[in-house]
């Protein structure tokens, strides 16, 4: 633990600076290594998960998200190992639209306690695009504002760093996203890609027979903006189908659902009740993800994180 803490101390250290934007997702917990890089390779075999998330349905030029990752363990003759992985994820949200593409690294560590600590990199490259057509303004052209410069897209490198711990009882991870800062002035000026911070920490608690309780708190942050604040508790049937109920602070009220259609399958899903003043026009957000992985949701090898069960 106090590799963890010494780690989290350095990564927290970097993060003195303005932040922009960061994703959303209720279904987080199922998919971490979509958030953190440094969980590649945190199970034994290959794993994929594929989601999509429609906010504000019913909302015209609502945002919604589309996500897939995959990534695995590399063959290691000792104790300590590394994992590598991909991730992509696009948004759209009104004229606005993105696209992200990054590999990650991790290295991972067996440590004396015998749980796992493991420090990861993504590298990659994010293209964003603003379609003039979707902007409408009676009594003002776009073009006429200095702010826009008028070209309608730009491409810019992303890096993020992050850690990940985990043992049989308890996960939890730390990212900085953004981490050089990329100006992205061709669409508008003095205008960059900000850093911003996830946080994860989750448990599972065992109950009588075959429940369990899994309860898991997301933090994610950016200056100027008011932390997102996501609390969840799963309860989970013999790793083979569970529910939940969770808060993002002053935004939704959420309901999740997982379950194993296979050993190898898993699907879940969440809808959030919306709790802002978008309420009026559009209450509700729906979110999907599919897991597949080479082994069944009860093998983990050595150490079996609750983040995958």
């Amino acid at each position: 633990m106090k590799h963890l803490l010494a780690l989290t101390a350095l990564l927290v250290g970097a993060t003195f600076a303005n932040a922009q934007q960061f994703p959303l997702r209720s279904t987080s917990m199922l998919n971490p290594f979509q958030d953190h890089a440094a969980a590649a390779g945190s199970r034994e075999c290959l794993d994929l998960h594929m989601g999509f998330r429609s906010q504000w349905s019913g909302f015209e030029g609502a945002p919604s998200t589309g996500f897939a990752n995959l990534h695995g363990k590399l063959a290691s003759n000792g104790p300590n190992f590394s994992g590598i992985g991909g991730r992509i994820e696009t948004d759209e949200a009104a004229a606005w639209s993105c696209l992200s593409l990054s590999l990650a690294y991790s290295y991972n560590m067996k440590l004396a306690s015998g749980a796992r600590l493991a420090a990861g990199l993504g590298l990659g490259a994010f293209q964003q695009k603003l379609n003039w057509n979707g902007i409408s303004l009676p009594d003002y052209q776009v073009a006429d504002d200095p702010a826009f410069v008028g070209n309608s897209q730009f491409v810019a490198p992303l890096l993020d760093a992050s850690i990940w711990y985990y043992d049989r009882d308890v996960y939890g991870g730390f990212t900085i996203g953004n981490v050089a800062q990329p100006a992205v002035a061709q669409v508008a000026a003095n205008t960059r890609l900000r850093r911003y911070v996830t946080g994860t920490i989750g448990a599972q608690v065992e109950l009588d027979g075959p429940w369990a309780l899994q309860p898991v708190a997301t933090v994610r942050g950016t200056s100027g903006v008011p932390l997102a604040v996501d609390l969840v508790a799963f309860l989970d049937y013999n790793s083979v189908i569970g529910v939940g109920v969770g808060y993002r602070n002053q935004s939704a009220v959420m309901a999740m659902l997982k379950f194993n259609v296979a050993d190898y399958i898993s699907v879940g899903y969440a809808y959030d009740w919306t709790l802002s003043t978008m309420n009026a026009a559009s209450p509700s957000t729906h979110e999907f993800v599919i897991g597949i992985n080479a082994c069944d949701g009860r093998s983990h090898g050595a150490i079996s994180c609750p983040a995958y069960n």
